[in-house]
């Protein structure tokens, strides 16, 4: 029986770095595709485009794709996220139509459409459209483990009986828990009702994406995901380079390991950055039905000690969080705290006034003496993000603390401050312990809920427990004139902590009661510049 591998390394392993390859790794990558024999090479997604930054192979666009050569040999696709397109009225065939030429006319052939399993039939009339446009189509059940034997016969039959069939019908194991026992009941079942090829994308969390796999083939599957170095989503997926070697091992005509060993190297240095794999976390995550994501956002945030991770995870565990959420993943770190009101109003605090934002930047230490300057020109208001040992405190009007971590890092420094402390004291008074002494707190309230950035007298609620977000919070219901910032260096492009920065921006510039934001030292953010040594 013929197996088809598809590699999905550049679509799936995305969701660590934004989709964001640079040129030499791609040419390379493709290159030891076409070498190894690889049937098909997934791409990328094709998202509907969105607010947030995503590179070039979360859109696969054709004219992005007739700039790349790509190698003769393998089939070439994308993949739809179906729960994009549902939900609009004509079930999508708008977006669709704006996304894809004919086959013939396009430089891809094959066309997944990812979606729960429960939300499968509404992908109907997009998987039609894309059959008339000549594409090859597969359907991806999402989190296809652990319904019952009637649930997977039924959907495969309504599936079948489509007006045109579709080419493959893949389950995935998208929270990383089957076993191989999973796989052939799962297998079995939609076999009843499904008379076409079946494919099957494993997880790693468990460390049985490789089994699991081997244990499809070996039951009729014919069609098996896998990525470099397993490159994927949370722990990532079955890796290329072991099933190309199990494969030849059965017999069937793949490259050697020569075709692929520089590529293996190149995607080696990436994991040492991004650090995809199994590990304790995913296991746990997976054990409780946990999203791989929520896993993958606390170890990928620095601001997260182990300890939270693991409070976190327990957390999770107890409720329903197959479904990936911000306002649930903040929840699992700081509490169910709901109440954003503290007990201090920030309304006109600093009426009239422009206020400098000092970060944590290296570029405070670099042009200490300029802020120092700037400040007595200038003589603005001056907020500090926690505590900032490369100024003068007797600079500050106060200090901005809004993360548990911080408070933790930062409390032996708070005794000595001769101004006060904005923080919302019902997640972080607690914390303090014996640090209140003479402490002067601004209880400014915070409550965390995903897609907000609202600003009340006596706190905010925000998508983030950045302090930045929250110092934006408090100055502007200060009645303060502009924000002036220092030390907000960023990050390098593909670093999530830049991701994240930039909504921040975004979102508060896009609220009625935002103020100007200058930046005066070098920023990555996109944001405005200017200069601390410009003059008046």
């Amino acid at each position: 029986m013929k197996i088809n591998i598809l590699d999905c390394t550049l679509r799936d392993g995305g969701y660590y770095n934004n989709w964001d390859f640079d040129s030499e790794t791609v040419k390379r990558y493709l290159n030891s595709m076409a070498e190894s024999g690889i049937q098909f090479v997934e791409l990328g997604f094709r998202f509907i485009p969105s607010e947030t930054f995503r590179g070039a192979f979360a859109y696969t666009t054709e004219k992005f794709l007739n700039d790349i050569d790509l190698p003769k040999g393998p089939v070439y696709g994308v993949m739809l996220n179906g729960k994009d397109f549902i939900n609009y009225e004509d079930g999508g065939l708008y977006q669709l139509n704006k996304l894809f030429l004919q086959e013939e006319e396009s430089k891809i052939t094959l066309v997944r459409i990812a979606i729960n399993f429960d939300d499968a039939l509404k992908t109907k009339k997009i998987a039609m459209r894309l059959k008339q446009l000549g594409y090859l189509v597969g359907i991806n059940l999402m989190q296809a483990n652990g319904k019952s034997d009637s649930d997977y016969i039924e959907l495969a039959k309504h599936i079948d009986s489509w007006d045109t069939k579709v080419d493959v019908l893949y389950f995935a194991d998208s929270l990383g828990n089957m076993h191989p026992e999973d796989v052939i009941r799962i297998n079995k079942q939609l076999k009843i009702g499904w008379h076409g090829d079946i494919g099957i994308h494993t997880h790693n969390n468990k460390n049985l994406a490789l089994i699991n796999s081997l244990t499809a083939i070996s039951n009729g599957i014919n069609w098996c995901d896998s990525t470099m170095t397993g490159m994927g989503r949370g722990a990532g997926n079955v890796t290329t380079e072991s099933l190309l070697l199990e494969m030849k091992k059965l017999g069937h005509s793949y490259g050697g390991i020569k075709s692929i060993h520089e590529i293996v190297e190149i995607f080696t240095l990436l994991k040492d950055d991004f650090k995809w794999g199994p590990n304790l976390h995913y296991h746990y995550a997976a054990n409780h039905n946990i999203h791989p994501t929520f896993v993958q956002n606390l170890l990928s945030n620095q601001r997260y000690d182990n300890k939270q991770v693991i409070n976190a995870l327990e957390f999770l565990s107890d409720r329903k969080t197959t479904s990936f959420s911000i306002e649930t993943l903040h929840q699992s770190v700081y509490g169910n705290i709901n109440d954003s009101s503290g007990t201090w109003d920030a309304t006109s605090w600093l009426k009239g006034r422009e206020v400098l934002i000092v970060g944590a930047g290296p570029s405070v230490q670099q042009y200490s003496k300029g802020i120092l300057n700037y400040v007595e020109r200038f003589n603005p208001a001056v907020i500090f993000l926690n505590i900032n040992q490369n100024l003068p405190s007797s600079i500050a009007t106060a200090t901005v603390v809004s993360h548990e971590t911080r408070v933790l890092f930062d409390s032996n420094y708070y005794e000595n401050l001769s101004h006060p402390i904005i923080m919302p004291k019902a997640r972080l008074g607690s914390l303090l312990k014996d640090k209140k002494k003479g402490l002067e707190i601004l209880d400014y309230g915070l409550t965390l809920k995903e897609n907000n950035f609202i600003i009340n007298p006596n706190g905010c609620v925000l998508e983030w427990s950045l302090a930045a977000a929250y110092a934006f919070a408090v100055v502007t219901q200060s009645g303060a004139k502009k924000i002036s910032l220092v030390g907000f260096d960023g990050y390098s492009a593909d670093d999530l902590r830049q991701e994240e920065m930039n909504e921040v921006f975004n979102m508060y510039l896009s609220i009625k009661k935002k103020l100007e934001i200058v930046t005066l030292t070098p920023s990555t953010y996109n944001i405005k510049h200017t200069s601390l040594f410009a003059p008046e």
